[in-house]
């Protein structure tokens, strides 16, 4: 009974990563977490927040090109829902 008490919330298969042509297995989330915090570190600046705008606009459902394409008015607009 004490080792399920112990077990709680781990995982008995390996965490994988896959980032470039490497795929690394961890043991424990705190592994996988220190790995993916390596490779955060490793990461320029402008890298970081090249990924983040990617992400933004995935989440949003626009293009590169659909937001270039917009005219620039240098106002910000707030939608109240």
């Amino acid at each position: 009974m004490g080792d399920e008490e112990e077990n709680k919330g781990k995982i008995n298969e390996p965490s994988v990563s896959y980032s470039g042509n490497n795929i690394r297995v961890y043991t424990s989330f705190d592994d996988a977490a220190k790995g993916e915090l390596a490779d955060i570190l490793k990461q320029s600046p402008e890298d970081r927040i090249r990924e983040t705008v990617q992400l933004i606009l995935r989440v949003y459902g626009v293009t590169q090109e659909e937001l270039n394409e917009r005219t620039r008015n240098m106002k910000i607009t707030i939608i109240r829902s």
